[in-house]
């Protein structure tokens, strides 16, 4: 039995926030990732009807599928991305080789990255959100339960 002091209430001890560190943080990051890859010069080729296609469906898709059983993450390419990089006088599959934990699949237009290195992506939006946890916890003392 519970005491008779114990209340089932939910008191709002800070109005809701919001801030970088959602899924656009993460699609940043990842497109840094690919920048980090293929080049800048390339990646400025590409037009927001790209870039919105690979953001939507296959980043999308690729942060779907990573869990902590992964060991490979599969990153569907456009035609028009690959073509820019051809026309910009690179190779995807020496560009993806180059890079640690990364290959290319000319064949399906496909990026294979290491789960780890995908992961990465992760980190720095994941940072920020502990610490604006944690600041927030900083400020409001008696805290028993955080709902995020």
């Amino acid at each position: 039995p519970r005491s008779s002091s114990w209340s089932m209430t939910i008191a709002e001890v800070h109005e809701p926030t919001g801030g970088a560190w959602g899924g656009t943080y993460v699609d940043d990051e990842v497109k840094k990732m690919i920048e980090g890859i293929v080049g800048e010069e390339v990646t400025k080729q590409l037009t927001m009807d790209d870039w919105l296609e690979v953001l939507r469906i296959h980043i999308e898709n690729a942060k779907k599928g990573l869990n902590n059983e992964s060991e490979k993450v599969i990153l569907q390419l456009s035609n028009t991305f690959a073509d820019s990089v051809r026309g910009s006088g690179g190779d995807m599959e020496t560009l993806c080789k180059s890079t640690a934990g990364v290959s290319y699949r000319k064949k399906n237009v496909r990026m294979v990255i290491d789960a780890d290195v995908f992961a990465k992506c992760f980190e720095r939006p994941l940072d920020s959100i502990a610490s604006h946890i944690n600041d927030l916890l900083r400020r409001k003392a008696n805290i028993q339960c955080v709902l995020v």
